[in-house]
């Protein structure tokens, strides 16, 4: 009996089931973008990597430090479509990218700015840049130039830009790069609120401050090597498993006594908040960053007696040296399917941590909850922060040079 074969699937087939995703999951809007995703062939820039693997809709790691961890990666394709349409790039436009990874994103730029516009790349890391302009040769790409510089810094000899996009992550707002955007520019950064919570932000000058007219959920692995490095310390937990909590300088936390919080007695609360099928975290996640005081951290991983509230781990809020992570119970009502969120503390200060934590899921079911109006952002950096208020104090996050306000109004 003869077997029908059935042919792999090629790289044209495969680009065109990626964007016909991110069109209908809405991360793929405009002609422009969707065009530049078909043009591009995404398996150029990972040379090595699984064709397949090359249009999944993940992060693909290109670089790890001395210890494994992964300083460098070629962006999920679905971050990658959100932060183009974020950035509105046209033709004609000069563009400064910081965070060249493979040359991919620039590609894509390259696209959008032809005919008469130019893409300027730049990396901290001299193979990066060698691969990058690499890549971008073999893809006859003719108006990008790859610069080994600090992003955060910029190319002011270059300035002023149209648009300035930033695919790594910073924990302020990098102040040089403000003054090398041209008038009416734009500034994609993805910026961590406190802790691990981060968002992509495009800004554009309002006055003397500065307004986000777009926002969204997206996590990119952290600047280094420069004049605004986002410094941050992976510590892992003793004993059994892989879990690692990630902590940020901002942060007030005893990195030495979490490395043993886990074996210490725990103290559970439930909040009687419940989130049912489809429910989004990120606002739960935002309100939290906002009014604790070192927000919420990842803590990814598994070990016995762990019972995070998602399978890769879950997020947890820091004092000293206590702990309280997120879980979840599930259960049924005439609504049907439902899980309760809880908090689960470890340390000295176990039962109250899960107690502030919990009554603070609370407070942002009553007043907020996944049905108030979307929040809105703005930014201000030297004496302009000082005129920056907010309805609610709280909601008001000050870093090293600029403050960023979230305009978030109660439900009515």
């Amino acid at each position: 009996m003869e077997t029908a074969v059935t042919p792999a699937t090629g790289p044209a087939e495969l680009r065109e089931a990626l964007v016909t995703r991110l069109i209908g999951s809405g991360h793929l809007r405009t002609p422009e973008a969707i065009a530049a995703f078909r043009n591009t062939e995404r398996h150029r820039f990972l040379p090595g990597v699984d064709l397949q693997a090359a249009y999944v809709d993940d992060a693909v790691p290109i670089k790890h430090d001395e210890t494994g961890e992964m300083i460098s990666c070629i962006s999920a394709p679905s971050i990658v479509a959100t932060q183009l349409e974020q950035l509105g790039a046209k033709p004609g436009h000069k563009i400064l990218e910081a965070g060249a990874a493979t040359g991919y994103n620039a590609h894509l730029l390259s696209e959008l700015v032809t005919p008469g516009g130019h893409v300027w790349t730049v990396d901290v890391d001299q193979d990066l840049v060698e691969g990058t302009r690499k890549n971008l040769a073999q893809a006859e790409s003719s108006n990008v130039t790859v610069v080994l510089a600090d992003g955060a810094a910029g190319l002011p000899d270059h300035a002023p830009f149209d648009r300035i996009q930033f695919t790594v992550g910073a924990g302020d707002i990098p102040v040089r790069i403000l003054d090398q955007l041209a008038p009416g520019g734009r500034l994609v950064i993805p910026m961590r609120i406190r802790g691990s919570i981060s968002r992509s932000f495009a800004f554009e000058r309002d006055g003397d401050a500065w307004k986000a007219v777009s926002c969204e959920m997206a996590t990119f692995v952290p600047l280094r090597k420069g004049v605004c490095d986002d410094i941050y310390t992976l510590v892992s937990m003793a004993g059994e498993g892989n879990v690692r909590l990630e902590t940020f300088s901002e942060q007030d936390v005893d990195r030495e006594a979490m490395c043993t919080v886990l074996d210490q007695p725990q103290a559970k609360v439930y909040s009687g908040v419940k989130f049912r099928q489809g429910d989004p975290w990120q606002w739960l996640y935002l309100y939290l960053a906002c009014v604790l005081p070192n927000g919420l951290s990842r803590m990814p991983g598994s070990r016995p007696g762990f019972t995070p509230h998602f399978g890769w781990g879950s997020m947890a809020a820091l004092d000293g040296d206590t702990l309280a992570y997120l879980t979840v119970r599930e259960g049924e009502d005439e609504q049907g399917r439902f899980w309760e969120i809880g908090v689960i503390g470890h340390g000295r200060r176990a039962a109250d941590l899960a107690d502030q934590v919990a009554t603070e899921i609370g407070e942002w079911d009553r007043g907020w909850g996944n049905t108030a109006p979307e929040p809105g952002f703005r930014m201000a950096v030297g004496d302009a922060r000082d005129q920056l208020t907010a309805a609610e104090g709280r909601f008001v996050i000050d870093k090293t040079y600029s403050r960023l306000v979230v305009d978030w109004p109660r439900r009515s």
